[in-house]
């Protein structure tokens, strides 16, 4: 039935790959739920974080290994795993009391199931969407971003019903979401092609690659590493700046953003460029390749970082320049695994890709577990910024220095 229905209308596939990215980018939710499980558990904030700190790097590192899971059981059941590792774990949180206990249940356990049903609509998405990998990665990953959106005000809905109510609750609403994503988690068929496309002819120097690579041959080969590089340094710019924007607005009393209301109006402005910036370059890289988008996007971003400093001045400029940093962070999220693709080939995308979100792990769990530890080290956030502005820069010379595959 479903099969059928994809093959009548492919854009299904879009439907159920927004669903499960928006259950799996609920971990974002983290700055919401804090505010009631750290009291819950009796502990502060800064030691609950590396609940979420756990749960990126499971996210990660359990992504390396989702690929093969799909070629053995395929998409659909996958995501289908994923699904109850997911709800286990949270209506598992609702038993808990210490944080070690959250740790092992909302942090590992949700982990393990986002990194199991991650990667597989992005797959699914370039299968059925070879025409427009670069838009339909974005608008896929675009539920990630928005997932976070809708669980924060559940969450606040929820919390006062119970923490341990919160979470029951938030287990049905993740295992709902996936279960309907995941009907429509199916492979084209052999040979599938879009009604009046063909694949463009090879041409010389072509960033595409002519064949399908496996894991372990891409991570032998240098624009892995570059790619790697380049990812790690623009994802950590983007979670640093998500990480410090709220705190430098509050450091010094005579700017005119230290109101509260503010700062949150803030983060809601910055999760629409995020979700709008996963869309907009993954449109880009259609339209130009994933090297000159990625390379453009960097150095809009080190820009930003080099006067974000000057944004105390005016309430404007500090809406603008945080949303728009966060509009570059979101395309991270579309123009990877569009790279992955392009570079590395469709067919191995979700184990290929796996091995790539590593950097995007790394950055991850040192964003959230040692921003405040770094902005110390640079002793104050001028520093800060300059620092991040450059890395972007390192960033797109990285990805300057990708070259096509030549050996077949």
């Amino acid at each position: 039935m479903f099969k059928e229905l994809l093959e009548k209308n492919r854009w299904y596939v879009v439907i159920g790959a927004i669903l499960i990215q928006l259950a799996l980018g609920s971990i974002y939710s983290w700055g919401t739920l804090t505010v009631f499980v750290s009291p819950y558990l009796g502990r502060d904030p800064a030691e609950t974080i590396y609940i979420f700190g756990i749960g990126l790097i499971a996210f990660a590192v359990t992504m390396i290994q989702a690929g093969a899971l799909v070629k053995k059981v395929g998409p659909q059941k996958t995501v289908l795993i994923g699904a109850i590792v997911i709800a286990t774990g949270v209506f598992l949180s609702a038993t808990m009391t210490t944080l070690i206990g959250l740790l092992l249940t909302y942090g590992l356990m949700f982990g393990l199931g986002i990194g199991l049903a991650y990667v597989v609509p992005i797959a699914i998405a370039n299968l059925w969407f070879p025409d427009k990998k670069g838009m339909i990665t974005g608008v896929a990953v675009a539920g990630f971003g928005a997932g976070s959106f809708i669980f924060n005000y559940l969450i606040k809905f929820f919390a006062p019903l119970g923490i341990p109510l919160m979470f029951i609750l938030l287990a049905m609403f993740y295992f709902a979401f996936l279960i309907i994503g995941s009907a429509f988690m199916l492979d084209p068929p052999e040979g599938y092609m879009p009604s009046g496309w063909m694949p463009p002819a090879p041409k010389e120097g072509s960033l595409i690659s002519s064949r399908d690579f496996e894991r372990r041959e891409i991570v032998k080969k240098m624009q892995f590493w570059l790619m790697w590089g380049s990812y790690f340094l623009s994802a950590m710019c983007g979670l640093m700046l998500i990480g410090t924007y709220g705190s430098f607005a509050k450091s010094d009393p005579n700017y005119l953003i230290n109101s509260a209301d503010l700062i949150v109006l803030t983060g809601s402005i910055g999760a629409l460029f995020n979700g709008l910036g996963r869309i907009s370059w993954g449109k880009l890289a259609d339209l130009l390749n994933f090297k000159k988008a990625l390379i453009i996007m960097m150095i809009l971003q080190a820009f930003l970082f080099y006067f974000y400093f000057m944004t105390n001045m005016s309430i404007p400029f500090y809406f603008l320049f945080t949303g728009l940093i966060m509009f570059c962070f979101g395309g991270n999220l579309s123009l990877f695994p569009t790279a992955t693709s392009d570079m590395f080939g469709t067919k191995n995308l979700g184990s290929n890709y796996g091995a790539m979100f590593t950097a995007y792990g790394v950055a991850g769990f040192i964003g959230a577990v040692a921003v405040n530890q770094i902005v110390l080290a640079f002793g104050g956030y001028f520093t800060l910024y300059i620092f991040l502005g450059t890395l972007s820069i390192i960033a797109a010379v990285l990805a300057l220095l990708i070259k096509p595959i030549t050996n077949k």
